[in-house]
């Protein structure tokens, strides 16, 4: 007798794709003993495994919180955590649908990381795009989460597709029969109209939408990243890894956790390895180096996690391992690779030669500034500057800007031949990135806002009165000024290109805007002794 079908309705799914050297269900699972095995119908058409944990029920945390200020003794209330992995075995992969926090149950490195977005990029109407999440690796990873009010292209986000990493992508396909709604990530969330014994035939779909290159139609920036999937790759990669951790604090490598944190919700966040986890909003590597007694190995990396605080709860939750919260960048045989939310990324050479390229062509400044001391604060070396060298010192002076509704610096210094000179010491990624970015939003404000001219020529007037004209009260004619990057590093011969690579793509992004503009731009390096 045939398994009878139910009439299908929407449900809301999640899948992942199971690596392909894990050949069987059990070895997906951190701990086969935590789970049951549950026998499924004979009759089921396609092959499948069904696990399961239920916890030992508990009382929620703010009944604890607030016992002691109740006139009455609180009602026995618990909650019991059950969750589940559904694998479904097809012909070369399997797949895995979790139930509730089923995720966690399964080993971290045992899923694609590029699944879910693969599949929406494949599947999805590029015209009829959601919500998306990004991020830019670098040494202050900033993520950002973008969600319109109705369903638009890409376009309509506002991304820089040069700078930012897609992380997650929702979407409407564009066929209503596979789903009505798609979210990719790692993971896969579906709302689909789809029943239990329908789900081998769905399986083998979204395998297929994983295969495709349907993207590079309309997503072709996507492969400028790409996951490394060579282990002997990967393997000499994560050496290098290692060797940078025991090596000490150091710009290319960094803490920042994999997804967006609700600060609302959270009290802060901890390492699995501490005795007494104290949260803490900052993440750093020397913190957690500290909880170990011995050298690091990745082992140790992938096995420590970094768990979150919700609230009054007793127990943090164990929510990424410390390798899935590594940033570090390295070059190994002339390619750039960045260790990003777990996984290794290999910058398309191309790309990469692009960016060199568009780096090395910005023009040398003829502006000859002084050494700095490497103990010298930014503060006082413009001051210094600005005092022996009859600059303008604008260095905090900020101009308020209108239309943001918000005050930024013109510049650090301001020389008679309308230099506008941003300096910045070359201590992490993210502070170059704040340099560029400076640099193009004070130009674009000097240009079109006559309320941020007028703040700055007020400063100037304070300081300078006889230069008050180099700031036209009138628009102005950017080709008469100079924007000039000034960067604070020890002297080195590969120069500009010694720059972190993503320091250089934000460089070369930022000179290109400038230009359009039609201001003039200039590149200077400031020896550190």
């Amino acid at each position: 007798m045939a398994m009878q079908k139910s009439r299908a309705r929407v449900r809301h799914l999640t899948a992942l794709l199971i690596k392909d050297e894990f050949k069987k269900p059990e070895d997906c699972l951190k701990d086969v003993s935590a789970v049951e095995k549950v026998e499924l119908s004979a009759r089921l058409s396609y092959s499948a495994d069904f696990y399961l944990q239920a916890k030992k029920a508990r009382s929620p945390p703010w009944m604890e919180f607030l016992e002691k200020i109740v006139a009455k003794k609180l009602p026995t209330l618990k909650n019991q955590n059950v969750c589940g992995v559904f694998f479904v075995r097809l012909k070369k992969r399997i797949v895995a649908f979790t139930q509730g926090h089923g995720r966690n149950l399964l080993r971290a490195d045992c899923f694609e990381r590029d699944f879910g977005l693969k599949v929406v990029l494949n599947s999805v109407d590029p015209t009829q795009l959601r919500s998306v999440d990004a991020r830019k690796v670098e040494d202050l990873t900033t993520q950002t989460r973008k969600q319109l009010s109705r369903n638009s292209p890409l376009d309509a986000f506002a991304l820089n597709l040069n700078q930012d990493i897609l992380r997650v992508i929702a979407g409407k396909p564009k066929s209503e029969e596979f789903a009505k709604l798609i979210v990719g990530s790692d993971s896969l969330s579906l709302s689909a109209k789809v029943e239990v014994e329908q789900l081998g035939e769905k399986s083998e779909e979204l395998f297929a939408a994983y295969q495709s290159q349907e993207y590079k139609k309309h997503f072709p920036w996507f492969d400028h990243l790409r996951s490394v999937r060579d282990q002997a790759v990967m393997g000499e990669l994560n050496r290098r890894l290692i060797e940078k951790i025991q090596a000490g604090p150091a710009d290319a490598l960094h803490l920042a956790t994999p997804e967006v944190i609700d600060w609302s919700e959270s009290s802060g966040l901890s390492f699995s390895t501490e005795a007494d986890p104290m949260p803490r909003h900052d993440l750093l590597i020397e913190d957690y180096l500290k909880t170990k007694d011995e050298t690091v190995s990745v082992a140790d990396l992938k096995r420590d996690h970094v768990q979150v605080h919700f609230g009054a709860a007793n127990a943090p939750v164990s929510k990424w391992s410390v390798y899935d919260s590594i940033v570090f960048e390295a070059e190994e045989k002339g390619e750039v690779f960045v260790l990003s939310g777990g996984d290794w990324f290999r910058v398309a050479k191309r790309f990469a030669d692009e960016v060199r390229d568009r780096v090395g062509t910005i023009k040398k400044s003829t502006l000859v500034l002084p050494a700095a001391k490497s103990t010298d604060r930014e503060d006082d070396y413009n001051f210094n500057v600005a005092k022996s060298r009859g600059f303008i010192l604008m260095d905090k002076k900020n101009s308020y800007v209108a239309e943001g509704k918000t005050s930024i610096e013109v510049c650090d210094l301001l020389t008679k031949d309308r230099q506008f000179v941003h300096v910045k010491r070359k201590t992490r990624s993210s502070t170059l990135s704040h340099l560029f970015s400076q640099g193009v939003v004070s130009a674009d404000a000097f240009w079109m806002d006559q309320e941020f001219r007028n703040h700055a020529r007020n400063h100037v007037l304070k300081i300078h009165p006889t230069l008050k004209s180099l700031i036209p009260q009138e628009r102005p004619n950017p080709a008469e000024f100079e924007v000039v990057f000034a960067v604070i590093t020890k002297s080195n011969p590969k120069w500009p290109h010694s720059l972190p690579f993503f320091s250089q793509l934000n460089l070369s992004y930022a000179h290109d805007r400038l230009e359009r503009m039609g201001y003039r731009v200039s590149l200077l390096r400031i020896d550190e002794v």
